[in-house]
């Protein structure tokens, strides 16, 4: 895939590390364990206003996409900037490494342990669920999200070689497209009627519907390209006001949590209601990701960067995918009934055994999956970079091909 810009041999810089944010995915994770755990012992609709902040955690699902956008759109872009070209089979590789192992992983465990219909194993093996109305497996519930994920990986890398395309003619045009539908999907839920949980297709978690997540992430990363672009100096003026954005990002949690915003359970919302819902939780993860992003830094990415921070967000992934199983088996073990209460003994067994498992996740199959295809993506680059240069100079000899041939 290339936008047919002069490509180069040379794998591009690497970019700037920005620590503060593993420490983002983090207390995005902690927010997805809290909102499941309060569900589970009803905490979330008969305890009080503390009950309601926790039930909405389910916008740490939200900055999880945000922060997809960033890093994925802000890698590719520059990848495409300095080679002239977008390589869409390592770029595959690379997210199926990092993404399905694990996944497949705690999904067998779950089947194992469940045994859930084999046509809803298949889909969710699959990413495909949430195209099915009842393809539903209760303790693994939180897996809806890994398939919008999946689906946004899929079209990313075209819409990263249209922008570009854009940028030739008008290098600030990509923000302003990107901004533009961000508004756009942000009205989709207008569009959306009434659904039954189990029942009918959730259109909520579809790409469209959450795609102003995943694009506040893209229209960071680009406003770091084109600073001097409206929106992008708008968006670093709020950047150097973290505790603006802060106060912003909980006025808009602590609205998420009234009846304007929807039920506190897992009925789907619709309609204005899904509307506000989605609003409010873009505006959370604006608030919170722009000043990590495009600010100075500050006591929020100091905070953020610190090295227990930082491995929450590091094994983040694996907390997610086992935290549900985990917190469902204390109740099959313990013969505790849900939606009794119990939240604290229930964080206090789950919540070890979720960061363990996580740990062990990440350091047996995630890291040793990335390695491997990190290898084998350097030595199919080595070898197209030999062909290249053999294509060059046909002159070479034989054997000098030979001997400088890997392996």
């Amino acid at each position: 895939m290339s936008t047919g810009a002069p490509a180069s041999a040379h794998v591009p810089a690497r970019l700037e590390v920005l620590p503060a944010l593993d420490g983002l995915r983090g207390v995005a994770a902690a927010l997805v364990v809290l909102t499941h755990a309060s569900f589970l012992t009803g905490v979330g609709t008969t305890g009080g206003l503390v009950g309601h902040l926790l039930a909405r955690g389910d916008f740490g699902v939200s900055i999880f996409f945000a922060l997809s956008g960033f890093l994925l759109h802000r890698g590719l872009a520059h990848h495409l900037e300095h080679t002239g070209r977008v390589d869409a089979l390592g770029y595959a590789a690379r997210r199926f490494a990092r993404v399905v192992p694990a996944y497949w992983l705690a999904l067998a465990a779950v089947v194992v342990a469940t045994r859930p219909d084999v046509g809803d194993t298949v889909l969710h093996a699959l990413g495909l669920h949430i195209y099915v109305p009842d393809a539903v497996i209760a303790s693994f519930g939180q897996s809806w999200s890994i398939a919008t994920e999946i689906s946004f990986y899929a079209v990313l890398p075209l819409a990263v070689v249209l922008l570009e395309r854009l940028r030739r003619g008008r290098p600030s045009q990509p923000l302003t497209v990107l901004v533009a539908a961000l508004v756009v999907t942000s009205l989709l839920p207008l569009l959306t009627g009434p659904a039954e949980f189990g029942e009918d297709l959730l259109l909520e978690r579809w790409l469209p519907w959450r795609a102003p997540h995943f694009l506040l992430g893209m229209v960071c990363a680009e406003a770091l390209r084109v600073p001097g672009h409206p929106v992008a100096r708008g968006l670093t003026r709020l950047a150097r006001d973290p505790v603006g954005c802060l106060a912003v990002a909980a006025a808009a949690y602590l609205a998420s949590t009234t009846p304007l915003a929807g039920s506190l359970t897992l009925d789907p919302a619709h309609g204005v209601a899904l509307l506000l819902r989605t609003g409010l939780a873009t505006v959370v993860a604006a608030g919170l990701l722009v000043p990590l992003t495009l600010g100075p830094p500050s006591g929020l990415s100091r905070m953020l960067s610190r090295p227990t921070a930082r491995w929450l967000g590091v094994v983040s992934y694996g907390v997610f995918l086992w935290h549900l199983p985990v917190l469902t088996a204390v109740y099959a073990v313990t013969g505790a009934e849900f939606f009794r209460g119990g939240l604290l003994p229930l964080l206090a067994v789950g919540l070890p055994v979720s960061l363990l498992l996580g740990f062990l996740s990440h350091q047996l199959v995630e890291v040793p999956g990335s390695r491997l295809t990190s290898r084998l993506l350097a030595h199919r680059r080595q070898r197209r970079e030999r062909d290249e240069r053999d294509e060059h100079d046909p002159q070479r000899p034989l054997e000098e091909r030979r001997t400088q041939a890997p392996g």
